[in-house]
This record gives C-alpha cells, structure tokens and sequence, in this order.
C-alpha cells in the first residue's frame, strides 16, 4: 500500500521521492542519513531522518513529530541552520509527497501509530509573578549552562553542546527571538 501524499508520478516515481531527490538530496543525502554532498559545508548537520530525532515538533521529547511539524519545517526552513524555507518553492501537493516521502527513510514511523501533539493550555500571560516564576524554572533545570545567564547562548557548556549524531551545535541566544528554530513567535520557544 502506498501511504497518502506519494502517489506515483514520472513513470514509477513517487511524487515525494521525486521532489526530495530534486531538492533535499544535496544536503539531506540520497538515503535521508544527513550525508549529502553538501553537507560536510555545513554546520549545524543537515537533519539525519533516519534517525528519526526531530528538535521541532509539537509532541513530547522523544515523540516523533506529526505531519504538520514536518510540513512547517519544510514550510519555514530552520533558522540558524542552511535549511531554507521551501514555502514558496514547493507546491502544496509536492510538499505534502515530501512530508510521507522523509518517513520512509526510517522505521520508527508507522502508519497505525500517528504521533499526539502536547496540548500546552492557553498562555500565562506577562507577570511580575510570571516572570520570577519563568526565571525559577530557568534555574531550576539549569538552562543557564548552555544559553548563560542572561539568556545569549554563552553558558559554560555552550562550546561542547553536540548533536545526537556527535556534531557541534550552537547554544540558541534567547534574546534574540529571531533565532527560535520553531519560529519567530512565543509559543515557538518550548516547540
């Protein structure tokens, strides 16, 4: 069975398959394991989909991410990285090919296990109390030691931080909301 969104185009190529090798191949590698031939330029690693291990997404760490989360990140691109947003290069057809095309490289997605997004409640708001209790929380689970003190990305285990693959990885400077890999926005901080 041929999951939705890779649809046989091109003779017997998949629509996905068709799209990725085009367009992600170079970075991401033609079996989705972040080898491509770019990728020893580039720093962070293009992503490892065979890995499965996917920094933004809406479920719980640990969980894989839902189609949407792969889609917004085809969509947006991941600030910081050379991962550009494909929004307006894509159709919505290739991207949604695109989307089931990265799952195949790994055997951790299944079509009877659909991934559950956390539901986070409504926002806090903006708070004397609010604050203080965000700065104890900061403390408490010693996000000081990669983003610093103050939040800039300059902690001291900041120039040791590695990815799951062993390769070095930025500390994200919290002052600088552009620079969220979920995006620009304050939900985007904990995605």
């Amino acid at each position: 069975m041929v999951p939705q969104g890779i649809e046989a185009v091109q003779g017997d190529e998949p629509l996905g398959k068709v799209t990725y090798d085009r367009w992600c191949s170079e970075c991401h590698g033609l079996d989705g394991d972040g080898n491509g031939s770019a990728a020893g330029y580039m720093l962070p690693r293009p992503r490892d989909f065979t890995l499965a291990l996917y920094n933004i997404r809406t479920t719980a760490s640990g969980e894989l991410p839902t189609d949407d989360d792969l889609l917004r990140a085809i969509n947006m691109g991941a600030p910081g990285t050379a991962m550009p947003p494909w929004d307006d290069v894509l159709t919505d057809e290739e991207k949604g090919a695109l989307v089931q095309y990265i799952k195949t490289f790994s055997r951790f997605f299944s079509p009877d296990e659909i991934p559950v997004p956390l539901d986070l409640g409504s926002p806090t708001g903006v708070s004397d109390e609010v604050i203080a209790e965000g700065r104890r929380q900061y403390e408490a689970i010693e996000c000081w030691k990669c983003h610093g003190d103050q939040g800039r990305g300059d902690g001291e285990s900041a120039p040791t931080l590695m990815d799951d693959t062993g390769f070095p990885i930025v500390a994200t400077d919290l002052t600088e909301n552009w620079f969220f890999n979920g995006g620009a926005d304050v939900e985007d901080i904990y995605r």
